[in-house]
């Protein structure tokens, strides 16, 4: 089969979706992977990237849209890469997330769980108070779909209102970077991150900073956490409450809590003053806020420290929320602990799935999984794992 060619005489229907968000469907036995197609679609396909065994394609015709096929409230949706489910109407996009967990599981960990759900309807769109923007040639956007080209917008419907406000403001600057845009839902606050020294930003936004500009970072409290300019949060703080009630729920009552890659505290300062709670992550800045709080122990340090803390003394539960990469380097320190129970917060299925093949091996059983919808119309999962011995 030719990559370039265009499928037309034959269509085909889109089955599932895979773990990055694309359709999937089977031409001449080879799976094929399909932006923007959806679970029900009847497609005519372009191949347009090819593996032993796998393809890669774009929708060609859509013959006969799925039922769960919705109109997309932008005009940039297709081109701009920064969502790729605006489409996908609620409630199927649910039941797929829930799916997607379920299978990287079963597939890669080799667990069956029922995936529970938590969602705010409220917040389908108008939710990112975090984004990450690239400015070049006078375009401020998001990159296009599968290239690095900048999709100039004007306004973005997953974000809030304050987000697209600060990107007006952005907007003639005339700069060339990535741009992190982290803003307060209820008050005036806007923390900018550039990769590189930006001066002229500083003029429309104070508090811009870089990293090797010298000084304090600017930061502000949002529902009693630190966000620190250049330190990572969650993508909305106003969705972030809903992590933390799962959180809070599949945690308990412990008297001892070790947060590892706790960043600036967000998922352990509820219980700082119910237990004893030592918090350790790699980013100063971010570890230093949560410090100044006063709540709990919270301390610099590496996978190594992380080692360390796991085996010099029994906590009742650990509580995790590693990088997308997953927390592979520390899985066998945190197989071998003797707390009651781990808590492990997730945004890849996939690396979770493998770190709990590895608890599962040495006696840790998967007791409890919710599915966190942190990312309407994007097929981005945050899922909360308890698992006892």
């Amino acid at each position: 089969m030719s990559v370039s060619s265009v499928l037309t005489t034959t269509s085909y229907e889109i089955t599932g979706v895979a773990h990055g968000g694309e359709g999937v469907c089977r031409i001449e036995g080879q799976v094929c992977f399909v932006a923007y197609a959806l679970p029900g679609d009847m497609i005519r396909v372009r191949v347009t990237r090819q593996a032993k065994r796998v393809l890669w394609g774009e929708i060609e015709e859509l013959v006969a849209p799925s039922p769960d096929r919705a109109a997309a409230c932008c005009c940039k949706f297709g081109s701009c890469g920064g969502c790729s489910w605006l489409h996908f109407a609620y409630p199927a996009q649910a039941e797929w997330k829930r799916r997607i967990v379920s299978d990287c599981l079963e597939r890669i960990a080799g667990v069956s769980s029922e995936i529970e759900w938590a969602e705010d309807p409220s917040l389908w769109t108008g939710y990112r108070t975090r984004v990450r923007l690239h400015a070049e040639s006078g375009r401020i956007g998001f990159h296009a779909q599968g290239s690095h080209d900048v999709v100039d917008i004007e306004q973005c419907p997953l974000c809030h209102d304050t987000v697209n406000a600060a990107l007006q403001r952005l907007r003639g600057l005339d700069i060339r970077d990535v741009i992190e845009l982290v803003t307060n839902p209820l008050g005036d606050d806007v923390l900018v991150w550039t990769q590189h020294a930006q001066p002229r930003l500083k003029e429309v936004f104070p508090g811009a900073a870089w990293p090797r500009l010298k000084g304090e970072r600017s930061s502000f409290l949002f529902d009693g956490r630190p966000i620190v300019n250049g330190a990572f949060c969650q993508a909305s703080l106003l969705l972030n409450r809903l992590l933390l009630k799962t959180v809070e729920e599949l945690v308990g009552a412990p008297t001892s809590l070790l947060d590892l890659y706790c960043g600036n505290g967000n998922l352990s300062l509820s219980f700082a003053g119910k237990a004893r709670v030592v918090g350790i992550d790699r980013n100063g800045p971010a570890v230093a806020a949560a410090s100044a709080l006063g709540l709990g122990d919270y301390r610099a340090g590496d996978e190594a420290r992380f080692t360390e803390a796991l085996r010099s003394e029994r906590w009742d539960v650990i509580l995790l929320d590693p990088p997308r990469t997953g927390a592979k380097a520390i899985a066998p320190a945190l197989a071998d602990s003797d707390a009651d129970a781990i808590v492990y917060v997730s945004c890849d299925p996939a690396t979770l799935a493998r770190d709990v093949k590895t608890l599962a091996s040495r006696g840790w059983r998967l007791v409890r999984a919710v599915a966190v919808d942190l990312f309407p119309h994007t097929a981005h999962i945050e899922t909360i794992c308890r698992l006892e011995r």
